[in-house]
């Protein structure tokens, strides 16, 4: 029979852990960087908690699971309205196991309970959708060639002036563009 101790974290090393997950939300994939701003298919991921499909479909990757309290709906809330998406084009999945990059903040481990879901992944949430949409602002601006500040984001769409495109028509530059960015 193996022996087990109960360890009890420091405050100190509860928070160095909440920032390295911060943190790892900014950090994009490893890439290339394409010259010409397109990007092989597939979804634009910029975080561990949002894809966005040139379908405009924004789905949202929840590391708690539903269990009747509206976690689903809360968090895709949260960085919806961060990104200002299409409501009616935001889904919901469950994340998949992986305690790193998806654990409670709360437990030290991938898990739902406790009613800590909302409180735990606020401010995750909120910097994921952020996050994305700054990155689509930047691949908007840099392709327009105007100042991101002339940018505005209403549901799904990104404008400047008469021109538009919607989240999906940007994937494949802001994919790029977090590409080019990822070089140290």
């Amino acid at each position: 029979m193996e022996d087990f101790r109960i360890v009890n974290e420091s405050r100190r090393s509860l928070l160095k852990g909440g920032a390295a997950l911060t943190l790892a939300l900014y950090l994009p994939a490893l890439g290339s960087c394409a010259s010409d701003g397109k990007r092989a298919g597939g979804p634009f991921a910029p975080n561990a908690f949002v894809r966005i499909g040139d379908d405009d479909l924004v789905t949202v990757i929840s590391k708690h699971l539903e269990m009747g309290q509206g976690t689903y709906t809360g968090l895709a809330t949260l960085l919806a309205d961060e990104l200002d998406a299409d409501w009616s084009q935001v889904r919901v999945e469950g994340a998949p196991a992986d305690s790193k990059r998806y654990g409670n903040l709360a437990f030290g481990m991938q898990g739902t309970g406790g009613s800590t879901a909302t409180a735990n992944s606020f401010e995750q949430y909120r910097q994921a959708g952020a996050t994305a949409r700054a990155m689509l602002v930047a691949a908007a601006a840099k392709q327009w060639g105007v100042a991101e500040g002339e940018i505005r984001v209403e549901r799904g769409v990104v404008r400047s002036g008469d021109r538009s495109l919607r989240f999906g028509e940007l994937v494949g530059a802001a994919s790029a563009g977090a590409a080019c960015r990822s070089r140290w």
